[in-house]
C-alpha cells in the first residue's frame, strides 16, 4: 500500500521540479556549501508537495500495534526528522517560517522538540523563583512552530523532563544539590513525580491559539517521551553516590524489596555468599545498595540490576497512565541507557516503543562535559564491523516485538567520512524495519556559515543527501527481510551486568534483530533463536549457519564483507564503503576509487577519496524504466581555518579540534578532467569534470539538469558538454525497458518478495 502512495507522491513533486538559478541566468557557485543559513537538502528538487501528501491527521492518531507504528486504517506509520533542541526554538516568525519551509522541502516529516524543559525555555520566567510555571511567551512560539509544521503536514514529537533543574521552591528538598533532571530521583522520589506528571498536563493540555487544539487532542502530535537519557544505569555516579534524605528513603525501599524475595537474613546469606556483608540484613533495613559505577560482588549487583529496573517500571507505569488519564492516545517510551538489555526491557514491558541514540565519533572530554577542547578519533565508521557499528548497535533495541525509533543519531563533525552516514541510515534503518530515524540536530539562530557539532543544516555530506535518505527510508526501497534473528536472554544472562556485550547482535548486518526475555514467547514471525550467552556460540558462527540456512551468502570468508539476506546492502569493512542495490535506489558511499565501483546497473569511478554517490528513481518505477531521477555526490566539508591535529598522550581521542575554524564551509571541490565517471546499465558514461565538492543531476521527460558548488564544472554526456545550472536535452536512452544481457539475471529483478 505504502509503494503505491509514495510512487503518486513523488509524481507529484516531479510535477513541480524547481530548477535552481535558472531563471535570473545565476553565476555557478563557489566550492562552499551554498544558500546559508538555510538551505534545501536537493538544489534541483522541492519535496514539499510529496512530504505534504503523506500527511495523515485525517486518519486520526498514531498507535503502536502489530510490532509498528499505524494508523487509525492500518496503514503503517515511518517517520524521517531532525532534532531541533531549546535555543535553536526561541527565534522569530519570519525565521520559523524559512526553517519550516526548509525541512518540507528536504523531505522531512517529524521534527521532535527537545530539551523543553532547559533553562531559559519553558520553564524560566524571568523575577519568578522555582520551574512550577511555564513562560506563556516561550510556549507561544512552540506552539507558533506547531502550527508551521501542520501546514506542511510535518508531525512532531515531544519530550517531557530532559535538562530541567527543579528548585526548593518546588517544594523539593535538597534541590540545589540535585542534577539536572534529577537523575536518577526523579524516577523514585514522589514529589518529583509528582511535578513532572503537573507539567505534563501544563504542556499538553493547554490550547494552541493556532491550531485551535491541545497537544493532547492533536494527532499531528506522534510520539512522547516521559524522561530523555535517564534512570539509574546511563549515569552509575549518580546513582552510587545518592544524596539525603533521597538515599535512606530509597534504602529502605530496596531492604523492602529484599525482604519480599528472601524473607530472612538467612535465605539472603545463601543467596549471596560472601557478597553479602557480616552486619548486614534486609531484616533491619542497612544491606546497602549495589553499586554500578564500581566493582561490586556478582550476586548483590545482579539483585541490584533487577530491583532498579522494577523501580524504572513503577515509574513508567505512574508516568503513563497519569498520561493517558490526560486523554494522551499517541505512543509513549521513555529513554534510558542502550548498553543495559534489562532497562530497554523494561522499558518495552510498560511502554509502547524504545527509543534510543548512536553518534558515530562523538566527541569525547578531557575534563568535565561540554568543556575545554573535544577530541575525536575521525575513524570512518563504514569500517567499524563491532557490535558497537550502527546497525548492530540500535537492532538491539528491538524488545519484545516494539517499535524503534532511533530518535538522535549522527556522523559527527569534524570527522571528515560523513558522508557515508545518511545512506547507512536509511538502509540499516529499513532492513531493520525500523519506525523513524531522527537526525541530531538542525541548528537555527545565530548558527550561520560555519560547522558545528550537531548543526547539519549547512553541512553538504550530510545534509545535502537528507532529502534522497528520506525517499529511500520512508518508500521502503530497501526491503525488509520476513527473517527475524531472536535473541533470547535468560534472567541470569540479563540481569548480570550493565553492559550488552552479546556478539550476536551482529547478525544485524544480514537480517532483522529482536531481543526477548526467555519465558517461551517470541515476536511473530519466522524466527530463529539464538541464546545469548550459549557456550562457544560467536556471531560469525552463527552468520555462517545462517548463510546456509537462508541458502544466501550472509559472510564472506574474509570476514570484512556482510551482505543482507535481501541482497541489497553490502557492507565492505575492509575498504570501508557501503553499496544500496535496490530497484529504485543506487548507491556507494565511504571510501571511493579511481578503480571502478561495480554495482548492479552503475558503475562509478572517481577521483573523489572520500564521499556517496546516490541514483534515484522520482516517479516511483524501477530505475531502469524510470522517466525522472536522480543522481548525486557529495565529498567532504569542513571549516575555513578548521585545525584537526594530533591529541598526545592519555587523550581521550587520538585528535583534538584544536581550531573550529569559521565560515564559510568549504567543499574541497576542484576542476578536475574525468573527476567522475558514471557508467548506467551500460550507456554511454556521465562525466563530471570535478573532483570532492558537491553536485546534482536530474533527468527530467527530455531534460537533463546540472548543479554544482564549483565554479566552472562540466558535465558531459552523449557528445554534448553543459556546465553546472544548465539544461540540456537528451535522448534518454534509459527511458528503454533494461534488458539483460543473454544468459544474465535482470539485476533489477525482486531479490526478496
Amino acid at each position: 500500500m505504502l509503494a503505491g502512495m509514495y510512487a503518486r507522491s513523488v509524481r507529484t513533486l516531479c510535477g513541480l521540479l524547481l530548477l535552481a538559478g535558472l531563471a535570473q541566468g545565476a553565476p555557478p557557485k563557489p566550492s562552499v556549501a551554498p544558500g546559508f543559513p538555510y538551505t534545501n537538502s536537493s538544489k534541483l528538487i522541492d519535496f514539499t508537495s510529496w512530504i505534504k501528501e503523506q500527511c495523515h491527521y485525517k486518519k486520526g492518531f498514531v498507535t503502536a500495534t502489530g510490532g509498528g507504528f499505524r494508523w487509525s486504517d492500518g496503514t503503517r506509520a515511518r517517520f524521517w526528522g531532525v532534532n531541533i533542541a531549546n535555543r535553536n526554538l526561541w527565534i522569530d516568525r519570519a525565521e520559523i517560517d524559512t526553517v519550516v519551509d526548509t525541512l518540507a522541502a528536504s523531505g522531512v516529516n517529524l521534527v521532535r522538540f527537545e530539551a523543553l524543559d532547559s533553562k531559559g525555555a519553558l520553564l524560566e520566567i524571568a523575577g519568578v523563583p522555582g520551574t512550577r510555571k511555564i513562560n506563556t511567551t516561550r510556549l507561544d512560539t512552540l506552539h507558533y512552530w506547531i502550527h508551521k509544521l501542520h501546514q506542511k503536514g510535518i508531525y512532531y514529537y515531544l519530550d517531557l523532563i530532559d535538562f530541567r533543574e527543579f528548585a526548593a521552591e518546588d517544594g523539593v528538598e535538597n534541590a540545589k544539590n540535585l542534577p539536572r533532571a534529577a537523575r536518577p530521583y526523579a524516577m523514585f522520589d514522589p514529589k518529583l513525580i509528582e511535578l513532572q506528571q503537573e507539567y505534563a498536563r501544563q504542556l499538553l493540555t493547554t490550547v494552541n491559539p493556532y491550531t485551535q487544539t491541545a497537544p493532547v487532542q492533536d494527532p499531528a502530535l506522534v510520539l512522547l517521551e516521559i524522561c530523555n537519557e535517564s534512570g539509574f544505569f546511563l549515569y552509575p555516579k549518580n546513582t552510587d553516590n545518592l544524596i539525603e534524605p533521597y538515599r535512606t528513603r530509597f534504602q529502605q525501599r530496596w531492604n523492602a524489596w529484599l525482604v519480599a524475595r528472601y524473607r530472612t537474613r538467612a535465605e539472603l546469606a545463601k543467596a549471596w555468599g560472601s557478597a553479602l556483608g557480616n552486619d548486614e540484613s534486609q531484616e533491619t533495613g542497612n544491606v546497602r545498595l549495589p553499586l554500578l559505577g564500581k566493582p561490586d560482588p556478582a550476586a548483590r549487583q545482579r539483585d541490584g540490576i533487577e530491583f532498579f529496573c522494577e523501580v524504572e517500571r513503577d515509574y513508567f507505569a505512574k508516568m503513563r497512565d497519569n498520561l493517558r488519564s490526560l486523554g494522551l492516545k499517541v505512543p509513549i517510551t521513555a529513554v534510558v541507557s542502550s548498553d543495559v538489555p534489562a532497562e530497554l526491557q523494561a522499558v518495552a514491558t510498560e511502554l509502547d516503543y524504545v527509543s534510543e541514540n548512536h553518534y558515530a565519533d562523538h566527541p569525547a572530554f578531557g575534563g568535565q562535559e561540554w568543556q575545554g577542547k573535544f577530541f575525536y578519533n575521525n575513524k570512518n565508521a563504514l569500517r567499524d564491523d563491532s557490535r558497537f557499528a550502527l546497525p548492530p548497535f540500535t537492532a538491539q533495541l528491538r524488545w519484545e516485538s516494539k517499535p524503534v525509533v532511533i530518535r538522535e543519531w549522527a556522523s559527527v563533525w569534524p570527522n571528515q567520512f560523513r558522508a557515508g552516514s545518511i545512506p547507512e541510515a536509511a538502509a540499516y534503518g529499513r532492513l531493520q524495519d525500523f519506525d523513524a530515524m531522527i537526525l541530531f540536530g538542525y541548528k537555527t539562530g545565530s548558527v550561520r556559515d560555519r560547522l558545528v557539532e550537531f548543526g547539519y543544516q549547512v553541512d553538504p555530506p550530510v545534509w545535502d543527501l537528507f532529502a534522497l535518505g528520506s525517499l529511500l527510508f520512508l518508500r521502503g526501497d530497501v526491503a525488509t527481510p520476513s527473517q527475524i534473528a531472536l535473541l533470547e536472554y535468560a534472567d541470569d544472562r540479563l540481569f548480570r551486568g550493565l553492559a550488552g556485550d552479546t556478539d550476536l547482535v551482529r547478525l544485524a548486518f544480514s537480517l532483522r534483530l529482536a531481543s526477548s526475555r526467555a519465558q517461551g514467547k517470541a515476536p511473530v514471525g519466522d524466527l530463529t533463536v539464538f541464546p545469548v550467552g550459549q557456550p562457544g556460540a560467536k556471531a560469525g558462527d552463527w552468520l555462517k549457519q545462517l548463510a546456509t540456512e537462508g541458502g544466501q551468502k550472509a559472510l564472506d570468508g574474509s570476514g570484512t564483507t556482510y551482505t543482507s539476506i535481501n541482497g541489497q546492502i553490502q557492507r565492505d569493512s575492509a575498504r570501508g564503503r557501503v553499496l544500496v542495490q535496490t530497484p529504485k535506489t543506487l548507491c556507494v558511499a565511504g571510501e571511493l576509487s579511481t578503480t571502478p565501483i561495480q554495482l548492479r546497473g552503475l558503475t562509478v569511478a572517481t577521483q573523489t577519496p572520500i564521499g556517496a554517490v546516490m541514483a534515484q528513481s522520482l516517479d516511483g518505477k524501477d530505475l531502469a524504466k524510470s522517466q525522472r531521477w536522480i543522481v548525486k555526490m557529495v565529498s567532504v566539508a569542513e571549516n575555513t581555518g578548521q585545525k584537526l591535529i594530533p591529541a598526545g598522550a592519555n587523550a581521550p581521542a587520538a585528535l583534538v579540534l584544536d581550531q573550529p575554524g569559521s565560515g564559510p564551509v568549504l567543499t574541497k571541490g576542484s576542476l578536475s578532467a574525468g573527476g567522475a565517471t558514471l557508467t548506467l546499465w551500460n550507456q554511454e558514461p556521465l562525466v563530471v569534470d570535478q573532483a570532492n565538492g558537491t553536485w546534482e543531476v536530474v533527468f527530467s521527460g527530455n531534460k537533463l539538469h546540472f548543479w554544482s558548488d564549483v565554479p566552472g564544472s562540466t558535465l558531459h554526456y552523449q557528445g554534448r558538454t553543459v556546465s553546472s545550472q544548465a539544461e540540456l536535452p537528451v535522448s534518454m536512452p534509459f527511458l528503454q525497458t533494461f534488458v539483460a544481457p543473454a544468459g544474465e539475471p535482470n539485476p533489477f529483478a525482486p531479490t526478496f518478495p
